[in-house]
């Protein structure tokens, strides 16, 4: 009986340890699973605007149960041929990671709303940095403020000029376009382009039936009134 009996504690702890045996392996599988990520190939340098050629990269394997959010963020190697021929937006040295946010590519076309329209500024870029400002952005202009003089003939106020050293803030408008510029300046290079002409800005304007709102009313008003001088450009914080 003593025998039965040590051979069935023999034969469960046997078991116990297989289970364990089975669930450690099967951990250390997961550690040696790896994800084969697109990289640029050691000592290979892509500049900004280049096209990426498959012959520049190479996997980069990272176990899987460390990859963590790489996963979404960077491209798999195995789509290397979705990359092959498109224009770098930035500069690479090698074994640097290819991440899905860097393959942006210039919008096509300025994006409107059924009630807007564009309207382009003049602006200022002793007053702000362009390559600093994204359309989609939102921004308000400085311009010179303007005052009410006296009618000669009657009480009433009229229209007047400019007021010497004062100035007023009109907006916020969103940027739809800076130049020809649709999208990031990285994006705009990388696209081949090089003349911006940041110095004009397109913004959207809404419409009220045949008429501009208020605040594009005024913002044109006053650069009618001040013979289309460039304004002043406040950047708005950027939603997150």
């Amino acid at each position: 009986m003593k025998n039965v009996l040590g051979l069935l504690i023999a034969v469960s702890l046997a078991f116990v340890a297989a289970v364990l045996n089975l669930k450690y392996l099967e951990r250390k599988s997961q550690d040696v699973e790896t994800v084969a990520f697109l990289a640029v190939g050691d000592g290979v340098r892509i500049r900004q605007g280049d096209t990426f050629q498959e012959s520049q990269f190479v996997p980069v394997e990272i176990p899987r149960l460390h990859a963590g959010n790489l996963q979404q963020s960077a491209v798999l190697y195995a789509d290397r041929h979705t990359v092959t021929g498109m224009k770098s937006v930035r500069g690479y040295e090698g074994s640097e990671i290819i991440l899905r946010q860097d393959l942006k590519t210039p919008p096509a076309e300025m994006s409107l709303q059924e009630n807007e329209r564009v309207m382009w500024i003049p602006v200022d870029v002793n007053t702000f940095v362009p390559s600093l400002v994204v359309p989609g952005d939102f921004v308000s202009f400085i311009v010179a403020k303007q005052r009410a003089l006296p009618d000669p003939e009657s009480d009433e106020a009229i229209s007047g000029t400019s007021v010497s050293g004062a100035s007023e803030i009109v907006g916020p408008f969103r940027i739809v376009s800076l130049g020809g510029r649709l999208g990031s300046s990285d994006v705009f290079r990388a696209s081949g382009e090089r003349n911006a002409q940041e110095n004009v800005m397109g913004i959207a304007v809404k419409m009220q039936g045949d008429e501009l709102e208020p605040k594009a009313q005024k913002l044109f008003s006053r650069l009618q009134q001040s013979g289309f001088r460039q304004a002043g450009v406040l950047l708005h914080p950027r939603k997150p």
